[in-house]
């Protein structure tokens, strides 16, 4: 049977935090498509504030061969997030339920959320729980026909509107415009469940860029609106180093006064041949969008997306599971 630990980062050798780090980030790449640098998230979890992040391991002959990470939700301080991922030939030999019973006792929330795969092992590990959302993994492919497309979308033009790039911190002349904009990121259908509302003046967008840029690139394509001056869309795609093949698409807003005339499309089309010439390794993008949220959907099959997995956001009280976890090979 595999042996159960809290893992503290700060305390633990070398060795322990390099595999623990290697695990996670094969585990959030199968679940997500994005890139961890495991070298980079272990210089991270070395100086990490954040008090209340539980973690653990799991070991079979020694070796990490599971990992978990209980993270509490800014918008709902009642419910953790839940990142538990086992590796392969570990799976199915109840590493994820051992991992998963010691969560639920050790867990100083109500409840605890998680997203799995559709399908084998995730949805069956956590069957019992209550689904809050289906999402869908898109991806795009950086080839010929995508930047062809991109271009003849990207490149049309619009009168009143310009678009602007810029990677690291907003320039001061946009960062207010730019933070009202990223407010509106919660109009999406969903999104209230997945993040908290926050004030998003100077001093929150600086905050939010130091965070979205620890450990990689940060990119972001804005429209600003000529006569005013103002920002009134914004989409973030972040690309963990110039060699990397990967990068992730985040948040993409527009106003409520500016939205319906296509303005999304033309704004991700013109990022993602921005993205292509200022990172040309990157070979494919990948984001994460709501089933429900079907303007983004056109959006994103307008500018070469595809649906690559679905995925669910799950939820299940942390005194239930402490009445009977649930056998299975690996929760993610």
């Amino acid at each position: 049977m595999p042996a159960i630990e809290v893992f503290e980062a700060k305390a633990s050798v070398k060795r322990d935090l390099d595999a623990w780090c290697l695990v996670f980030g094969e585990g959030q790449a199968e679940l997500s498509g994005g890139v961890v640098d495991p070298g980079v998230l272990a210089e991270r979890l070395r100086v990490e504030a954040e008090e209340r992040v539980q973690r653990w391991l799991a070991r079979r002959a020694g070796s990490i061969c599971g990992v978990a990470e209980l993270r509490p939700q800014q918008h709902d301080p009642a419910a953790g997030f839940l990142r538990l991922f086992v590796t392969p030939s570990a799976r199915r030999r109840g590493v994820g339920s051992r991992l998963l019973a010691r969560v639920a006792e050790d867990a100083d929330v109500e409840r605890i959320q998680a997203t799995v795969l559709t399908g084998s092992p995730g949805e069956p590990f956590a069957s019992g729980w209550r689904v809050v959302l289906r999402l869908e993994l898109h991806e795009q492919r950086l080839d010929q026909d995508t930047l062809r497309r991109c271009h003849e979308l990207g490149m049309a033009a619009r009168s009143d509107h310009r678009l602007v790039f810029w990677q690291g911190a907003a320039p001061t002349q946009w960062v207010a415009s730019f933070g009202r904009v990223m407010g509106h990121v919660l109009d999406a259908p969903g999104a209230e469940l997945q993040m908290a509302s926050r004030a998003w003046d100077t001093a929150a967008v600086r905050a939010w860029e130091a965070g979205m840029s620890r450990g990689r690139h940060l990119l972001v394509g804005a429209v600003v609106h000529s006569p005013s001056g103002d920002v009134i869309g914004a989409t973030v795609t972040t690309i963990p180093s110039w060699e990397a093949r990967a990068a992730e698409q985040h948040d993409t807003a527009v106003l409520p006064g500016h939205r319906g005339g296509g303005l999304a499309r033309w704004m991700k089309a013109r990022q993602t041949l921005r993205l292509h010439e200022l990172f040309p390794a990157v070979e494919s993008v990948t984001v994460t969008v709501n089933q429900q949220n079907a303007p983004m959907l056109a959006v994103n099959r307008a500018v070469g997306y595809r649906l690559v997995r679905e995925r669910l956001l799950v939820e299940v009280s942390t005194h239930r599971l402490r009445g009977g976890p649930r056998c299975g090979p690996a929760l993610a």
